[in-house]
């Protein structure tokens, strides 16, 4: 079972039928087991906050630049002193603005929402770049109408930026810090009663049944059999760390593993003695049917940057044609080969995001090509 499936395999057991305004990730800094999808309505005012911050700059640069074309009595400078800054400010305020703030944007942490990878990982910054510069696309033909529809259409609150750059938007909730879980993990074990009884442990989030309900004594049978001295906090960790260890950087998987050493010594002392605390957080995460690091296929990786060539160059049928046919042409490759043998390649998710991105763009170039076809036609005739 590969690291999304196991994510999957766990959201399931925890989250109520209805799973579309959820998702399970985990980031290096911080493990967070669900996030809630941003709503269009707090999208909106996330995006009505930042619409006003980004007038009142341009409201200034205005006022600037009428002063500059009064001080050189030129009103070709001040226009031209005006457009620039202005496209910088369009351009740049939410480009620099989620590169900077994690994520967020003034609007987006007034209302605690958060732009993270597909995978929960960090934005960096190429996906901040490619995000904002498909939202020029997402706002056409005016007031974000492509973006709203595409919102509506796939369910999981993605415009096409987020589809390009492979990111989401989701509520700024209910995080866990290393410290946290790392205290929780090294823990001293629950007090005896008063009755000598050891009270009950709180309720798994491995258990069947809906939030809320009590499990039942019985272990869930599907659920992978860990050492006994694995405990609820240290079993978090493990499952989010399987999720995400091929995308880890080696730096960040040893503090995860320092972090909760205590609890690997208790779950694993022989081999945290003999090879450190990461071949214990390894060893524990292979138990969860991870498979060792996949890379994505180049093919994936072509057809997602040639989708994004299609999209953005759409006015220009001579450029988005071609790469476009050649983004479905490698999509359908790369599909086929990772689908073929998944043990070696992963990549399914940035192809197909590619094909949609190559397909929309192609449908439009073609229906702008027509246009212009016709329109020789009808002026010649």
């Amino acid at each position: 079972m590969q690291g999304r499936d196991l994510a999957r395999h766990y959201t399931a057991r925890v989250l109520p039928p209805d799973q579309s305004d959820e998702l399970v990730i985990a980031t290096p800094e911080r493990v967070a087991f669900q996030y809630e999808i941003a709503g269009i309505g707090s999208r909106f005012l996330a995006q009505f906050v930042d619409m006003l911050v980004v007038f009142a700059i341009g409201f200034v640069i205005s006022i600037g630049a009428l002063a500059l074309g009064l001080i050189f009595q030129s009103v070709q400078v001040g226009v031209l002193f005006g457009l620039i800054l202005g496209f910088i400010l369009v351009a740049g305020y939410f480009l620099i603005s989620e590169a900077t703030l994690a994520g967020q944007t003034l609007g987006k942490r007034l209302m605690r929402l958060r732009v993270v990878g597909d995978q929960g990982q960090p934005m960096t910054l190429g996906q901040a770049a490619t995000r904002n510069l498909i939202r020029i696309v997402d706002f056409l033909p005016f007031a974000y109408g492509i973006g709203i529809i595409t919102l509506f259409i796939n369910g999981r609150g993605k415009r096409l930026g987020d589809f390009a750059a492979g990111t989401l938007v989701v509520r700024d909730r209910q995080r866990v810090s290393l410290y946290d879980l790392s205290s929780s993990a090294s823990g001293p074990a629950p007090a005896a009663t008063a009755s000598g009884a050891t009270p009950a442990p709180a309720p798994s989030i491995w258990a069947t049944g809906q939030p809320g309900e009590v499990p039942a004594a019985s272990p869930v049978p599907a659920a992978p059999v860990q050492p006994a001295g694995v405990d609820q906090a240290l079993r978090r960790l493990i499952v989010a760390y399987a999720a995400r260890r091929e995308e880890l950087p080696l730096p960040r998987r040893e503090q995860l593993a320092q972090s909760a050493e205590p609890a690997l010594r208790r779950a694993l002392p022989a081999v945290v003695a003999a090879s450190g605390p990461l071949a214990a957080l390894d060893q524990l995460a292979e138990r969860e049917g991870i498979s060792p690091f996949r890379p994505v296929h180049r093919d994936a990786r072509r057809a997602m940057a040639l989708g994004v060539v299609t999209l953005v160059f759409f006015w220009m049928p001579p450029v988005a044609i071609p790469a476009g046919i050649v983004s479905l042409v490698l999509a359908r490759k790369g599909l086929r080969t990772i689908r073929r043998d998944p043990s070696r390649f992963q990549g399914e998710e940035p192809a197909q995001n590619g094909r949609v991105l190559a397909f929309i763009g192609l449908s439009i170039s073609s229906v702008l090509l027509l246009l212009f076809v016709l329109s020789l036609i009808f002026r010649s005739a």
